[in-house]
């Protein structure tokens, strides 16, 4: 094959790469855009917009080397190209944006196994797997982090004798009552050390046990550091106020803290290093230059159809952004009893503690047992669909500046069979207790997850995808056992079900505006 024909097949093959890249951009650009808008957004998945970038260049290096194996079509990353389809549906039906977002780069995977082969894909599998940390996952953490951050600076206040109240995430010294938020969680320290860690352990480290202490050390350092910022910001506190802790904090325990946690780990890997030039992966026996087939009849083929079946998908699975229509649901009565100990009390204001966004009706039932009173909030989604979601963050929707207590000693719970879900909302001195469950496909559910099953399935299926969130809470003055058992004596009192709407009680997983 001459030199003119071996560079045609080379071009060949990479224009047909790209059209089938194009192809699945195009067909699920609504994943391209949401990841794309999280990493530009949200510090704390800055990282990925240097993921991309640093696995081209990584795949340019290796290839740079020489010893490169000849491209050959590989038809069985089909299969993958099938799987990481019908991932992607699922999540869409499932408003999962991860599962679309690993869907979406494992696709990528699988385009480059087609068009390239496996023995290419050996060559380049740390760049190609690299890849997969520009996907914003991980937020899970945040409450975990919280904890450990606030159990970590409360043990360092004892040892050093400063005097000091505690409760969960919430520190009291005498200069004022401090909560270690979500903020200060230190998720983007760990974050982006993990993702330099497993950089370098790449270029800097070949043996697998430095690799995997490297790690350890990229995964202790960022939460020993953020929790060495914090104490540092309530002791300037305690020394000066509040105001120049935080700016203190903000300004130079920023940036300076990523900063030296960064020069930390590549100092450590640049100490420890076991290659002579860094970032060269050994590349084996150099193997004579061989042209590159073209793609054939089959190659082309295959290659079309990797390019179409994301764009069908995301046809099939495209959801209108036109207002839906709605019918009208009546008002859910306040439920009643007779000498039962609860007595319904007139509705008045800031007396809630959230609201979901975007609702299409809600309610708020307001109850006085004795010296205590307990609020039932509730939310209708019909049916639940883009910017009108029965699944929203607690954080999302607070009022009147309740926040959410992490590290609160909150666990899930059932009364008469039905699932709740709690979490415990404070302001100042005061302390709330909050019951959630979702409704959805004709059945309560606790938590976002079976919630998100089941208004997946009727999504995939046509069924009906209208779903409601009820909301019950009390006061915890008397603390959090006593806030349970009113709860569990007015759920047993009035059954959950007698606070949804009387359409979705008579649907039975139905539409509920069927004719």
């Amino acid at each position: 094959m001459t030199t003119a024909a071996s560079l045609y097949s080379r071009y060949q093959r990479l224009g047909f790469f790209a059209l089938a890249l194009a192809g699945l951009f195009a067909g699920w650009w609504d994943t391209v855009i949401h990841i794309a808008t999280i990493v530009w957004r949200d510090d704390t998945y800055s990282h990925g917009l240097l993921v991309p970038p640093i696995t081209l260049w990584l795949i340019w290096r290796r290839v740079s080397e020489g010893g490169m194996p000849p491209a050959r079509l590989f038809l069985p990353a089909f299969i993958l190209i099938m799987g990481a389809t019908l991932l992607w549906m699922l999540g869409r039906a499932m408003e999962a944006g991860v599962l679309e977002h690993f869907a979406l780069v494992g696709a990528v995977q699988s385009l480059v196994l087609l068009a390239f082969g496996p023995a290419v894909y050996r060559q380049i599998l740390f760049p190609m797997l690299f890849l997969f940390l520009v996907i914003p996952f991980g937020g899970a953490l945040v409450g975990p982090l919280q904890n450990i951050t606030a159990k970590s600076v409360i043990w360092a206040l004892g040892i050093l004798g400063v005097p000091y109240q505690a409760d969960g995430v919430l520190i009291e010294l005498s200069s004022g009552l401090y909560e270690v938020a979500r903020a200060c969680a230190g998720i983007k320290f760990l974050f982006t050390s993990m993702v330099c860690g497993v950089l370098l352990c790449h270029l800097a480290l070949a043996s697998w046990w430095r690799r995997a202490v490297m790690l350890v050390v990229a995964f202790l350092v960022p939460i020993l550091a953020n929790a060495i910022r914090v104490l540092s910001t309530l002791l300037i506190a305690e020394a000066t106020d509040q105001s120049f802790a935080k700016d203190v904090d903000h300004v130079v325990y920023g940036w300076g803290f990523l900063s030296v946690v960064l020069l930390i780990l590549i100092g450590i890997a640049y100490r420890f290093s076991d290659r002579e030039d860094w970032g060269n992966e050994p590349v084996g026996e150099s193997q004579p230059k061989q042209a590159m087939p073209m793609l054939g009849a089959n190659g082309l083929v295959a290659v079309t159809f990797a390019m179409l079946l994301p764009i069908l998908s995301g046809f099939w699975m495209h959801q209108p952004s036109e207002v839906v229509q709605q019918c009208k649901v009546a008002d859910v009565q306040v439920p009643t009893c007779d000498a039962c100990g609860f007595r319904p009390l007139p509705r008045f204001d800031n007396v809630g503690y959230v609201a979901y966004e975007a609702a299409d009706a809600e309610f708020l039932h307001l109850y006085r047992a004795g010296g205590n009173r307990v609020t039932v909030y509730g939310a209708l989604f019909q049916p639940d669909r883009p910017e009108h979601r029965v699944i929203q963050g607690l954080e999302k929707g607070l009022q009147n500046d309740w926040v959410v207590l992490t590290g609160a000693p909150t666990k899930n719970t059932a009364v008469n069979g039905l699932p709740f879900e709690e979490t415990v909302l404070w302001r100042s001195e005061r302390k709330v207790l909050l019951w959630r469950a979702y409704f959805a496909s004709g059945s309560f559910h606790a938590g976002s997850l079976p919630t998100k099953l089941a208004l997946g399935k009727a999504r995939l299926f046509g069924g009906d995808a209208t779903a409601a969130a009820l909301i019950f809470s009390v006061n915890m003055d008397d603390g959090i056992e006593t806030a349970r058992e009113r709860l569990t004596k007015f759920l047993s009192t009035f059954s959950a079900d007698r606070f949804l709407w009387s359409q979705l009680n008579e649907a039975e997983g139905h539409a509920i505006c069927a004719e």
